[in-house]
Formats: C-alpha cells, sequence, structure tokens
C-alpha cells in the first residue's frame, strides 16, 4: 500500500530514529502566532534559551488580533515583536545536514 503524503513528507525530511516512538525531523519553516508565542518567549528566556536555530526558517505572524483590542493584546504583539527582532541579532546558524 502507499504512504500517506504526511508520511512521505516525514520520511523525506527524517534525520534521526533515537527510538521506535520518536524521531528527528529538519524542518522547512517554523510559524508562530502572537497568542502563544509570547508565552513560550517568557519561558525560553527564563531558561536561558535566548536563541534560534535559523532565522530564515521563522516567520513570525500578528493576524489572530488585529488591530489590538486591548492592552494585553497589543502588549502579545510587542513581545513577537521585539523578539523578532531581538533574534534576527542573536541568531544561531543551523548545521547543514543535506
Amino acid at each position: 500500500m502507499g504512504k500517506t503524503i504526511a508520511e512521505k513528507i516525514f520520511a523525506a525530511h527524517l534525520r534521526d530514529t533515537p527510538t521506535p516512538e520518536n524521531v528527528i525531523l529538519d524542518i522547512d519553516v517554523v510559524m508562530c502566532h502572537e497568542i502563544t508565542t509570547p508565552i513560550a518567549i517568557t519561558d525560553l528566556e527564563a531558561r536561558g534559551m535566548d536563541r534560534v536555530f535559523d532565522t530564515s526558517k521563522i516567520k513570525a505572524v500578528i493576524d489572530h488580533v488585529t488591530p489590538s483590542k486591548d492592552s494585553k493584546t497589543a502588549m502579545q504583539g510587542k513581545i513577537l515583536r521585539d523578539w523578532a527582532r531581538s533574534s534576527r541579532k542573536k541568531a544561531l546558524s543551523a548545521p547543514a545536514t543535506r
């Protein structure tokens, strides 16, 4: 039987299979938005993880609440914009795998 499109994509991006239940994939792009990303940014920075692996693969969008409806959503957008600007300066190059 043929593979599904998801199985084909995973197979094409497979880097490693450390256990039968876990796989490590090379990713093409990371999408993030203003609702959950500021929470992740705050958590990662608190852990000293303030660098991104490859700025060319990260796409940040503010699309859920535009324009901001209140000060909380305005702050979420500001956190995301500030992080995106600072991440360009602190990027770590991803190791070439192919």
